[in-house]
């Protein structure tokens, strides 16, 4: 707290939270290729232990002020997670693959500290000591035509998806705290392709998704939403003028949901910059502009458990910069070694 310019502690909002984790891990694998068949099999054992200790301070709405609290948690679990991988290459030109997978991803030690942090008079930060780590099945078709038009079909289910939820009990005051969501399933297709013509090269890359959340935390509190969302990424460079080259890139994703319950809009952004090779070819001098159209910004809705917000927000997205590279040594020696 500040108190008359001077920082003063404040022990009904003061906490301290001690987290330790241990994860120890066994890796298995094995590949063999066949005729025209490359079989790869993976198995990875995951024992994890974890501890968190916080001793502090919280508000007690029955008494209306804060109380001091020691809690903590422990866990200790062991997770399989297998991979199989089978590539048809017998014809390199034209390439098919199918994979499957499991994985996790824990949670962060921020999501797990009880403390709020203020972000503002009305909005404030908090961890959940009962948030679960989310675990990922998935299974994929890959194509590979001519090393340059590559496609893959994927379908993953997330069982205690990570989400943001807003907390409404106390009045005048949010608390943002991430749940565990039932599942979430996912459906992309993703297709990329780079077209390379003398002086001209270009590389496009498109990806569509269709994804489903559910879950069930009681009366006023369901979710249960999918949205369709395609993304786009390219890059264009063309040669001119034997020492010049020109570049443009641009990205685009349409409307998603955002951990659940944040519908964001549609977003894209624009590079631009231009590159002279100098000094024989040994140096480069690039001038670029990011964000060229300025429209790199973002902004949102969520409408859950009675609570209807709409955030929106930009970075210094739009920059000019201007670099200078030097390449030292003998290229031709290089290459040698190379050879």
């Amino acid at each position: 707290n500040v108190v008359g310019n001077t920082n003063a502690y404040d022990s009904g909002r003061s906490n301290q939270f001690a987290y330790k984790e241990n994860i120890n891990a066994l890796y298995v694998n094995y590949n063999k290729q066949y005729k025209g068949i490359m079989v790869q099999v993976g198995l990875r054992a995951e024992q994890t232990n974890l501890q968190g200790d916080s001793y502090g301070f919280q508000w007690d709405t029955q008494a209306d002020k804060y109380v001091s609290y020691a809690g903590g948690f422990k866990r200790d679990y062991i997770n399989l997670f297998p991979s199989i991988a089978v590539t048809f290459n017998k014809n390199p030109m034209s390439q098919w693959g199918i994979s499957t997978s499991r994985r996790i991803d824990r949670p962060a030690y921020q999501d797990l500290n009880p403390f709020e942090f203020k972000i503002d008079d009305y909005a404030y930060m908090k961890g959940n000591v009962n948030l679960k780590p989310q675990y990922t099945n998935s299974i994929g078709v890959t194509h590979s035509y001519k090393y340059k038009l590559n496609t893959r079909l994927n379908y993953s289910h997330v069982a205690d998806v990570f989400a943001q939820l807003f907390d409404r009990s106390e009045v005048s005051k949010t608390v943002m705290k991430k749940e565990n969501l039932a599942t979430q399933d996912i459906v992309s297709l993703n297709v990329s392709y780079p077209f390379i013509k003398k002086q001209f090269t270009s590389f496009v890359n498109l990806n569509s998704s269709y994804s489903k959340f559910k879950a069930d935390y009681g009366v006023g509190r369901k979710i249960d939403a999918d949205v369709f969302n395609v993304g786009l990424f390219m890059q264009n460079s063309l040669k001119f003028a034997k020492t010049w080259t020109a570049e443009l890139s641009g990205w685009f994703n349409s409307p998603s949901i955002w951990q659940g319950t944040m519908k964001s809009k549609s977003m894209g952004g624009m590079d631009l910059g231009v590159q002279k090779s100098v000094l024989q070819n040994k140096a480069t001098i690039k001038a670029s502009m990011g964000d060229i159209l300025n429209t790199m910004r973002w902004s949102g809705t969520s409408d859950f458990s009675g609570q209807k917000m709409t955030a929106n927000g930009t970075w210094e997205s739009r920059v000019f910069k201007l670099n200078f590279s030097y390449r030292f040594g003998n290229a031709q020696v290089k290459a040698a070694r190379q050879r």
